[in-house]
């Protein structure tokens, strides 16, 4: 799950869950010509962008102090460190670690800007329209169960007459939303293709299928196409929820409250 690469990917360096971190560095170099001694001017320092919120996940790429990045979530950890997952001007998304650096601010500056608090979202089943309308005018919290660097928050899935809600892990590397065989069979989903997926132990192909509605909390996404594929057997989640659903967003993620905030775009 990262979060870090923000500018680790995020904070500087962030992961879609992970812990990131930033790295700086400063040069000064000393010239002298015909007896007389000029400073170069300061480099700008280097923020490194990772794959998760986490400082040992991989480095995508290494921006520049100055470099315009497009802010898409937050997340502050159990310790209370921070991590912003941002878009770099090449099209790569990460996270970076909250630092004294340019980006950092202007990020930060960004989502305290963002609504917040103008209304709580309980337990999928309590949820009415007042909700809806807390999220078209501002920003939901959703309560979340944090597993370490996961985020687990629950889900409902609409397809025709059936519903049904599971535990999915919040995966903003994830391009498409994922769950699982039995949800699946409960929605009455059917295959209409099947794609390669790549992970650690190689190879594999999963059906693809598209589901009527998707929520989190009053934040809805319609018609939008899941891969089903059981995964893993742990028994705290079944699917990835990916982002394809949250990118619709701008989302905020507080460890330590258990609370996950969605907020329209501005």
């Amino acid at each position: 799950m990262a979060i870090i690469s923000y500018c680790r990917r995020f904070l500087v360096s962030c992961t879609v869950l992970h812990a990131g971190v930033a790295l700086c560095f400063w040069t000064w170099a000393d010239n002298q010509a015909r007896g007389a001694s000029t400073e170069a001017p300061v480099k700008s320092a280097e923020v490194a962008v990772h794959a998760a919120a986490d400082e040992s996940s991989t480095l995508i790429e290494s921006v520049q102090d100055g470099d315009a990045l497009s802010p898409m979530a937050e997340m502050t950890g159990g310790g209370g460190e921070r991590w912003f997952m941002v878009k770099t001007p090449s099209g790569n998304i990460g996270w970076i670690r909250a630092g004294e650096h340019s980006q950092s601010r202007k990020v930060d500056e960004h989502f305290r800007s963002l609504p917040r608090d103008t209304g709580t979202i309980g337990p999928v089943s309590s949820i009415t329209e007042s909700g809806a309308k807390a999220l078209r005018s501002g920003a939901v919290s959703i309560p979340i169960r944090m597993y370490g660097n996961m985020v687990v928050v629950p889900v409902t899935f609409t397809n025709g007459n059936s519903s049904i809600t599971g535990n999915l892990a919040v995966d903003t590397g994830a391009s498409q939303t994922m769950l699982s065989k039995r949800i699946a069979s409960g929605l009455r989903l059917f295959a209409l293709d099947s794609q390669p997926r790549y992970g650690i132990g190689g190879q594999v192909r999963v059906d693809v299928s598209q589901v009527e509605s998707v929520k989190v909390g009053a934040a809805e996404a319609k018609n939008m196409r899941v891969s089903i594929h059981d995964f893993s057997p742990d028994p705290r989640y079944e699917g990835l929820l990916g982002f394809d659903f949250l990118g619709r967003f701008q989302m905020s993620v507080d460890a330590a409250k258990q609370v996950m905030t969605l907020a329209p775009h501005q």
